[in-house]
């Protein structure tokens, strides 16, 4: 099931993710969440589980938890199988997933992938110890639950189509090196410590944040920023969000931050470059946004991932087995 995704703004730098599941219901892992401090909603969580034996916590919301919650809270003994068109993916602490407004959810699907799914929970997957999906793997994964290998493009396949995303955002995997980040450029915003979403600083009163409907004494500073990355056959200025520019960069945004404030501008731009010149692995997305009346590609960095030189070297060796197969 699959649909247009749907990116999050700049202050949000969770997936919208197109294409998930199916995934299988682990009967022992239900549980009732209870209403937000913020937002006041019904919310279920469960476990679901993959093929792989690999598994993560689904958060249902509103409707969904209240409707087919139930649904499945009354059916979870017998390993239901679910898949859901529109979720949001989260890498934070470990990779989570949520039900947004248009998410739609089907039990017991009449799918091939379903039936192979079920196939492989009677035969062995329910005996099958549950493997957590950490952050690393959520990042390498994020973008459509794919790995670092699967879709690998130059990046001249993407900078030499400028129309690229324009019709739906279009995901591909990079084997990259990070050749430059600005030092003058707005690394950072102010984010709620509750929420994480940007924050207005009120004179005398600390900070406001919009969406929690309340001042704070205090902010964190998370990371939105653009980088240039090159590979042998082009480069492009890319956007990082928070937890994937924390990678990069080595430390938080109020750790750089103070770096700047306490050591001065050169060791900022010290810290920056030793950030450069590095090799990653980058699951990323193309889309398409106005600027001065003018439609520009954005490409978007949704997932990074260190180079693993043995994983390369095998990949590589398949990419050269497949050229001399013909």
């Amino acid at each position: 099931m699959s649909s247009p995704a749907a990116f999050p703004t700049d202050a949000d730098d969770s997936l919208d993710n197109p294409d998930l599941g199916p995934f299988l219901l682990k009967p022992w892992y239900w549980e009732r969440l209870a209403p937000s401090r913020v937002l006041q909603f019904a919310e279920r969580a469960a476990r679901v589980l993959e093929r792989r034996g690999e598994g993560t916590k689904l958060e249902l919301a509103n409707d969904l938890a209240t409707r087919a919650g139930q649904e499945l809270l009354d059916m979870v003994d017998s390993s239901p199988v679910v898949a859901i068109k529109s979720l949001k993916v989260f890498d934070f602490q470990g990779m989570s997933l949520s039900t947004i407004d248009r998410s739609t959810l089907e039990i017991n699907p009449d799918l091939p992938e379903a039936k192979n799914l079920m196939s492989w929970y009677d035969s062995e997957g329910k005996d099958t110890s549950l493997v957590p999906i950490s952050a690393e793997a959520g990042a390498t994964r994020a973008g459509g639950f794919k790995s670092m290998y699967f879709d690998r493009v130059f990046l001249s396949y993407i900078t030499s189509n400028p129309s690229m995303g324009q019709e739906k955002p279009v995901f591909f995997s990079l084997y990259a090196i990070i050749s430059h980040i600005k030092p003058d450029q707005i690394m950072w915003y102010r984010a709620c410590m509750t929420c994480n979403k940007k924050v207005t600083e009120v004179f005398r009163s600390g900070y406001w944040c919009e969406g929690c409907q309340k001042n704070d004494s205090e902010c964190s500073l998370r990371y939105i920023m653009v980088i240039k990355v090159s590979d042998p056959t082009s480069e492009a200025w890319v956007s990082v969000f928070n937890e994937h520019a924390e990678k990069i960069i080595g430390c938080n945004a109020d750790e750089l931050d103070r770096i700047r404030k306490e050591q001065g501008d050169d060791i900022y731009v010290l810290k920056l470059k030793e950030a450069t010149w590095v090799p990653h692995l980058f699951r990323i997305s193309v889309t398409q946004h106005e600027y001065m009346n003018e439609k520009r590609q954005r490409i978007t960095v949704r997932g990074e991932a260190p180079v693993d030189y043995a994983a390369e070297s095998k990949y590589l060796v398949e990419e050269i087995a497949k050229l001399t197969a013909y």
